[in-house]
């Protein structure tokens, strides 16, 4: 049994349960790389027109049947509907409360109708969706159970940067200087480049935070840019550092500017502590993956987006 109710925010007390199994989950997670919510998110409210939910499911300690066991919260959902009525779902279960049927009864219990007045569960989303992190066999199955389309797929590409599996960075020549990295968040033209360069890849590259950006241009403009974190974070047992964003012009590509950004952004990752750097792919992109693997990126895990939709 388990007890949820919608909220446009979280109480204090809620807050605090809910703070704590996300961080419970995410060092739980942290090897495997599924899913993680972000600390700040539970804290979120709706503004303009975005709409924010939050949606604690407590159970009994245990899941156990006495009456006088306490109410703990096991699992959380948020769910972010934008003015079209699409819904981004974020969902994770506390480790010590998976593989016990929590998320089978959420569902069961909520449903997954969207094309009803008010949208699901009244929230105004008409279209959900949810990434997945990382190959989960439980998320599959719930997924099968409930018809529930794949509509997306990532791939996280992995290269060494030191140690035995490593691959010398070659240098790669391509008639335009690449300079070192500045930072993202102190650059005010990064978010007018990306745009001028590719804006739907490189929504990423303009988001303010402590990330590294390289970027060229030539005398017609804006040529590549490449983001990435400026620390490490732990990857299995090594030190990694994401590229967040990489893309080339459409008028300049076959040049090899892309490889020459991504040689010099693997340089200063390495130069920094960075054991292995990571990205995320679209595998059906054929020309980044292949530019990738050159640069000697092996595949490590596959994502999927999960929707639902009124069709």
């Amino acid at each position: 049994m388990i007890s949820y109710r919608w909220c446009p925010e979280l109480d204090a007390a809620d807050l605090a349960q809910v703070t704590a199994l996300i961080g419970a989950a995410a060092e739980y997670d942290a090897e495997a790389g599924f899913s993680t919510i972000d600390a700040s998110v539970p804290g979120q409210r709706s503004r303009g027109a975005v709409r924010v939910a939050h949606l604690p499911i407590r159970a009994r300690r245990d899941l156990s049947m006495r009456a006088d066991a306490p109410w703990v919260t096991v699992a959380y959902l948020n769910l972010r509907v934008d003015p079209d009525g699409l819904g981004t779902v974020r969902f994770v279960v506390h480790p010590d409360y998976r593989s016990r049927g929590v998320a089978t009864l959420l569902v069961e219990e909520l449903g997954l109708e969207v094309a009803v007045p008010g949208g699901w569960c009244g929230t105004g989303a008409r279209r959900l969706r949810a990434w997945a992190y990382g190959t989960h066999p439980a998320t599959e199955r719930l997924a099968a159970r409930f018809g529930i389309a794949a509509v997306d797929r990532r791939w996280t590409l992995v290269r060494h940067l030191s140690g035995p599996w490593a691959v010398p960075l070659g240098a790669v020549d391509v008639g335009i200087e690449i300079p070192g990295s500045r930072s993202a968040d102190g650059w005010g033209g990064a978010a007018e480049f990306a745009a001028a360069v590719l804006p739907d890849t490189l929504a990423a590259a303009s988001v303010p935070g402590p990330g590294r950006v390289i970027a060229v241009g030539d005398a017609r403009g804006p040529v590549g840019l490449v983001r990435f974190d400026a620390g490490t974070t732990p990857y299995a047992e090594f030190r990694g550092a994401w590229i967040r964003a990489a893309a080339v012009a459409p008028r300049a590509g076959r040049r090899g500017i892309g490889s020459a950004l991504l040689t010099r952004a693997l340089g200063e990752m390495r130069d920094a502590g960075a054991q292995v750097a990571l990205i995320r792919v679209d595998p059906a992109d054929e020309r980044a993956v292949r530019t990738l693997r050159l640069l000697s990126f092996e595949q490590e895990e596959t994502h999927t987006l999960f929707g639902v939709s009124e069709t």
